[in-house]
């Protein structure tokens, strides 16, 4: 296996567990993932096999340009970390990556601040895949990544 990650860290002014809240719940990606350049935002999710706060349970993601991707609850621990799995991809990355994970923790940073930590790593299916893989990851999914972050700080501040 070949991982390429990209690991984004950002502090909001909110306690760690509704922060935490947020970002798992089961309806967010629509509100947070809205697309980067090329990217396609998430317009739904569908086929939810559980609750998503236990691992095991999966959805299928949908892309605004009709493309979808298959997630997988891989741990929850409520409060402090969430991690995930990502296949079947239906876009180009298919071509380079066989699957991806993503992690989230979530840290005291002071009074009423938390400190959120998010790790994407897309697993390369050889080390000539890993070469074209580790440039999108880092123009463009870096990217994808901040837009998300920054939707969650725009809509937390809202609440």
């Amino acid at each position: 296996m070949h991982p390429v990650s990209v690991t984004l860290e950002e502090t909001f002014s909110l306690p760690r567990q509704q922060i935490f809240d947020f970002i798992v719940a089961e309806d967010v990606l629509p509100k947070i993932l809205t697309g980067y350049g090329p990217l396609p935002a998430v317009v739904t999710t569908r086929d939810v096999s559980g609750p998503w706060d236990q691992p095991g349970s999966w959805r299928h993601v949908v892309l605004a340009d009709g493309n979808t991707a298959r997630e997988e609850v891989t741990e929850f621990k409520p409060g402090t970390y969430f991690a995930y799995r990502i296949n079947e991809f239906t876009f180009a990355v298919k071509y380079l990556a066989t699957h991806a994970q993503g992690q989230w923790w979530f840290t005291d940073a002071g009074a009423g601040e938390t400190k959120v930590r998010w790790t994407y790593t897309f697993y390369a299916k050889n080390a000539l895949a890993a070469l074209p893989l580790k440039a999108f990851a880092g123009l463009m999914w870096r990217g994808y990544m901040q837009v998300c972050l920054n939707q969650t700080r725009k809509l937390t501040k809202a609440n």
